[in-house]
């Protein structure tokens, strides 16, 4: 008996520590933005799609056909454009997208949730990918906590928690936030501007998970969402990008922003922030805005005793304070 209460024990452990990120529209944490958000101040202009399959592992059954693709340009308003398996779309925008404090801009897809108040919600992913010329492209660093040894399946439910940075985490007319500070340091040695964003990549995750065709993110996981859609209208199901932070309210040139880095960012215990002003102090923050810890006249901070999830790092300089999202692996 001893035996098997550990053992339920240590799943239940498992099953909580596998559920690190915001929860679901409606649920108290969530990040999702709605439609009528005043903080969007832009959307996307123009839309380029390469469909993808009907069903990657049967290509001869053609490709996905759902929508046109001008649907995705403008507001979000539940008419979309279906990428298929592995198909891609390329937004473009009025002004450039630049970094601002918080999420940049956010992505709309067509989900629903299981029933009324659910956490539990159908769910299809993209990942997303930022360039600033249209031919280097940075992609957010993806997470998916979902177990892969069984398929979810056409019409399966997924649970927002073990999601980050993939598009169409929140349902319809909830938009999916990104920080362009997720890649603070992954940008370095591209072509890639933060504070000069022209082109936003979204590429269809293939839910398969058989490994022949299956689709992998940051930490080497196979993104687990809902497969075969082996429909017109199948993978992800593009309805609008809005902008929060573009050119025309953020200064491009200010150079506090290109001169502070914190890494590594996901963390496991030691996160060290550079910048070419002395630093005052760094805190933490809970998403609740709870200050957890203050660290001052230092470039480091212990997450050690950190659960897995995601909190803000502020970091005051000589000049300026300034707020970063950090997650905890």
């Amino acid at each position: 008996m001893k035996t098997k209460l550990t053992s339920i024990f240590l799943l239940f452990v498992l099953f909580l520590q596998a559920q690190s990120f915001p929860p679901q529209v409606g649920i108290s944490g969530t990040t999702a933005i709605y439609k009528d958000d005043t903080r969007f101040i832009d959307w996307a202009n123009s839309v380029s799609v390469t469909r993808g399959y009907l069903d990657i592992a049967f290509p001869d059954n053609g490709f996905a056909d759902y929508g046109a693709e001008n649907n995705a340009v403008g507001q979000p308003n539940n008419n979309v454009v279906s990428l298929g398996d592995g198909g891609m779309a390329i937004l473009t925008f009025n002004h450039p997208i630049t970094n601002g404090q918080g999420a940049d801009f956010a992505i709309f897809e067509n989900g629903f949730l299981q029933e009324d108040g659910s956490e539990m919600a159908f769910l299809e992913f993209a990942f997303v990918e930022v360039s600033t010329d249209g031919v280097e492209y940075v992609r957010f660093p993806a997470i998916s906590e979902m177990p892969s040894n069984t398929q979810i399946d056409s019409f399966g439910f997924i649970n927002a928690r073990n999601i980050h940075d993939l598009a169409g985490k929140y349902i319809a007319n909830y938009g999916t936030p990104f920080d362009l500070s997720d890649l603070n340091n992954l940008i370095q040695g591209t072509t890639v501007n933060l504070n000069n964003i022209n082109y936003i990549k979204l590429i269809d995750v293939v839910g398969t998970v058989n490994p022949s065709f299956a689709t992998y993110d940051n930490q080497n996981n196979i993104v687990n969402d809902p497969y075969p859609t082996a429909f017109s209208s199948g993978g992800f199901d593009l309805d609008a990008v809005g902008v929060i932070h573009n050119s025309t309210t953020t200064n491009i040139n200010d150079e506090y922003l290109t001169r502070i880095s914190i890494y590594p960012n996901p963390v496991k215990d030691i996160v060290k922030v550079s910048s070419k002003q002395k630093i005052i102090s760094l805190e933490l923050i809970s998403l609740n805005g709870k200050r957890l810890q203050v660290v001052r006249n230092s470039t480091v901070l212990n997450t050690d005793n950190l659960m897995k999830g995601v909190y803000f790092l502020r970091v005051k300089t000589e000049s300026k304070t300034n707020t970063f999202k950090l997650v905890k692996r």
